[in-house]
């Protein structure tokens, strides 16, 4: 086999395994959206973080760039399909702060430092406080008092979400790997 053969069908596959994220991403989303997660949680701005698997799956099996597109994309089109352009900037803040959250606990993750426990919690508290500080940006920072009551749940949806992931990750890695060999 050519190297540009090589090439292309790395590219194909890598190609293929962001849109099957971006997918199960957004069908996490939609999910979460019809969900009534109001009643386990009677709490505004409070969500399970299913599409974070999506995300750090990508993040970890793929790339950073991966993960970027996928939470980008999927952002997008939950904000088209079933938000609104303020619920757009909840979420980019939210996801931009949690992806730097990851993106910095990465070495520690694979040092083994750090489980995809501690990288999920971190990531969560990470969301909170972007969706804080749109609130803050669009409502006025009376909305930061809102801070702890994210902080504390995202220590909780946070871990379940590593839990999930620790269990994800070992079935799909081998499926999704994308990495050129």
């Amino acid at each position: 086999m050519t190297i540009s053969s090589r090439s292309k069908r790395f590219t194909t596959r890598r190609l293929c395994a962001d849109a099957a994220l971006i997918c199960a991403a957004l069908a996490f989303s939609y999910l979460e959206a019809i969900l009534p997660v109001s009643l386990l949680i009677p709490l505004p701005g409070v969500k399970l973080g299913l599409a974070n698997l999506a995300v750090m799956l990508a993040f970890f099996i793929c790339s950073p760039v991966d993960a970027a597109l996928v939470s980008f994309v999927r952002v997008l089109l939950s904000a088209l399909l079933f938000g609104s352009p303020v619920s757009f900037v909840f979420a980019f803040l939210g996801g931009a702060l949690a992806y730097g959250t990851l993106f910095i606990s990465r070495l520690a993750v694979r040092r083994g430092k750090l489980s995809f426990i501690g990288a999920s919690v971190i990531s969560s508290a990470a969301h909170g406080c972007g969706q804080i500080l749109a609130a803050a940006v669009l409502y006025g920072v009376g909305a930061t008092f809102y801070l702890p009551v994210l902080l504390i749940c995202g220590i909780f949806t946070g871990a379940a979400i590593g839990a999930i992931l620790n269990v994800l990750y070992i079935r799909t890695e081998k499926i999704i790997n994308v990495k050129a060999k």
